[in-house]
């Protein structure tokens, strides 16, 4: 699932987003953080708490709950859910458990809303290019449509509980999607345990439950691709998350070299190249799951899709 590549920590950025310094809080609520690793990838958990023991604990059924979705859902462990469907392409049906299928589905609105922009139907083209098992060489035109047409002519069957790839051809991968989930029903973990001030990010995608006591927001910065990768730290937009989501697309960030030919990881589906409408697209939306997809709708097309709150654009 690892999309882009993110560090965030209190007062420096080193990716995509970053957290400006907060203030000083005149409040009895405990602020408690923790840095860990979920879904390939860097995150970072900050609550606000009765007491430190209550954050820690929270923080830690968080970091839970990231881990087990990225067990269902990821493409790199043949024993997930997501894996097991892909076998099953043009075979048989199989019976998903509430995660795929929430994803699932969400996956097929978020296609039809956006025009096809985003797919998670992708990974033939994400294969063919390289991103899932080295190549020495860039594809050739006839792996190219060949990936192109797989991915042209998936169909997801999804009824209640049961789901099945018609086409033998059809591979899915929820790079674009899955970690958005992940952060929403983390979220909703903390929810549950009565905290009502969190942040949680993960490589760039981040989501907060209410804001910092006395503030009308999770002050977020978001970075010049060009300055970031000369080190300067330099941002393009600033803004303040309560009860919304952003995430970042780029393709800048995760790529393959052939030779003069650099590809970035975000395709476009109607092209099988790597999207080059824009170099970078950030979203606000109410979920995460919204923000990660639309998001890389929004660096495929071009385009700010419906339902986003917010968008910053880096012209290709």
């Amino acid at each position: 699932m690892n999309r882009r590549t993110f560090i965030g920590t209190l007062g420096a950025g080193l990716g995509m987003v970053f957290l400006p310094r907060l203030p000083r809080w005149r409040t009895d609520d405990v602020f408690v953080e923790r840095w860990s690793w979920a879904m390939g990838q860097p995150v970072h958990v900050m609550v606000f708490a009765g007491s430190e023991q209550e954050g820690l604990d929270g923080c830690g059924a968080a970091l839970a709950e990231l881990r087990r979705v990225e067990s269902r859902l990821s493409l790199f462990d043949a024993a997930s859910d997501l894996c097991e469907l892909n076998r099953r392409a043009g075979r048989k049906r199989m019976r998903v458990d509430p995660d795929l299928r929430a994803v699932l589905a969400q996956a097929g609105e978020f296609k039809r809303a956006t025009g096809g922009a985003f797919d998670v139907a992708v990974e033939p083209l994400m294969r063919v290019w390289g991103f899932h098992r080295h190549r020495a060489t860039a594809p050739t035109a006839s792996e190219l449509v060949e990936a192109r047409e797989a991915v042209l002519a998936a169909v997801v069957e999804l009824d209640g509980d049961v789901a099945r790839l018609p086409n033998a051809h059809t591979q899915l991968d929820f790079g674009a999607i899955g970690v958005g989930y992940g952060i929403d029903r983390a979220l909703a973990v903390l929810r549950a345990r009565g905290l009502r001030r969190a942040f949680i990010d993960v490589s760039g995608d981040m989501a907060a439950v209410g804001a910092p006591p006395g503030e009308a927001g999770w002050p977020v910065e978001i970075a010049d691709p060009d300055r970031r990768r000369a080190g300067e730290g330099r941002t393009v937009a600033g803004t303040r998350l309560r009860d919304a989501a952003l995430a970042t697309a780029a393709n800048t960030e995760s790529i393959v070299r052939y030779g003069s030919l650099v590809a970035g990881h975000v395709m476009d589906p109607a092209t099988g190249w790597p999207a080059h409408a824009l170099r970078q697209a950030s979203v606000v939306t109410r979920t995460a799951v919204a923000a990660d997809a639309l998001s890389t709708a929004m660096l495929v097309s071009g385009r700010e899709p419906g339902g986003v709150l917010r968008s910053y654009a880096v012209p290709g």
